[in-house]
């Protein structure tokens, strides 16, 4: 660079020329900033699919792919899923899509899908659900509380022969000294009200099936609803009342004890009368698994 100082009249100005270099060289010496390069939009891929069945995944582009095309990383966290392991989006296309296929599963699972490109990275999760056909239980469970120690003690989850029952709503009691046989589990309405009594049963997310149970109240009629669900799809809803008991427990027969569950909810509506508070309750849940 090179000063060249002109004067005109009584007045100096110092003007700069640039003197570029014999190969021609930039006037500014602040180098332009790089255009981004394409990048993945978005990964999109089916909210749920049954194993063993195909799903499918979309990935979009914040702009055309280059000339050379764009190569995408594809990857999975369950190795029930079988992706390609790059995704080739050829020149000028916006998106590209791809099969995900997938395996028999015994537990309901999320799974998390990734696609990388240019240190760009995207996510999408995938329900993974189990396939009821073909399943058969092997074993039968009866869950009869038997590990209750303390009568009234307040109850709000128990664990036996891999199921876990926990209470939903209501204060349950754990009842030591009636059952069928003793102890069971039972809460209370006060005069004159109606509580509704929920429970909820589970196996460590594996599915299972419901026999029977036995209901008990003391002076009242049982409304009861029984719903199961399987990977979070509802499998049947048991709407019905049990006629009065007069204090004893009865059996009551599951009429979809062929459809397999991964989550069961008992609930049970306790109208007392207008005299005096009432007792309901349930032991004896059969399962299979």
């Amino acid at each position: 660079m090179q000063g060249i100082r002109v004067r005109l009249g009584t007045t100096s100005v110092l003007a700069v020329a640039v003197v570029l270099i014999a190969c021609g060289g930039p006037a500014s010496t602040t180098a332009p900033s790089p255009m981004p390069g394409v990048q993945i939009a978005k990964l999109e891929v089916d909210a749920s699919v049954t194993g063993g069945q195909v799903a499918h995944g979309t990935v979009t582009l914040s702009d055309p792919a280059p000339q050379s095309g764009l190569a995408v990383t594809l990857a999975s966290d369950n190795p029930a899923l079988t992706i390609p392991s790059l995704l080739t989006i050829p020149a000028g296309a916006t998106s590209g899509s791809f099969d995900i296929a997938t395996t028999r599963v015994s537990i309901a699972s999320d799974v998390t899908i990734s696609a990388e490109t240019g240190g760009a990275r995207r996510t999408a999760s995938l329900r993974l659900k189990i396939d009821p056909a073909g399943l058969t239980p092997t074993a039968r469970y009866t869950l009869g509380f038997s590990a209750l120690r303390e009568n009234r003690a307040a109850f709000t989850t128990s664990a036996e022969s891999g199921f876990t029952v926990s209470i939903v709503s209501a204060d349950w009691l754990a009842i030591t000294t009636y059952g069928n046989p003793q102890p069971s589990i039972q809460f209370y309405s006060p005069a004159g009200t109606t509580m509704t009594g929920e429970i909820r049963i589970t196996a460590g997310g594996a599915p299972f099936w419901l026999s029977s149970l036995d209901f008990y109240s003391s002076t009242t009629k049982i409304p009861y609803v029984i719903e199961g669900s399987l990977s979070a799809d509802p499998m049947f809803t048991v709407i019905n009342v049990l006629g009065n008991t007069f204090g004893a427990f009865v059996r009551t027969a599951n009429p979809r004890a062929d459809t397999p569950v991964d989550a069961l909810v008992i609930r049970l509506s306790n109208p007392s009368a207008p005299c005096c508070s009432n007792p309901m309750g349930v032991d004896n849940i059969v399962l299979s698994r």
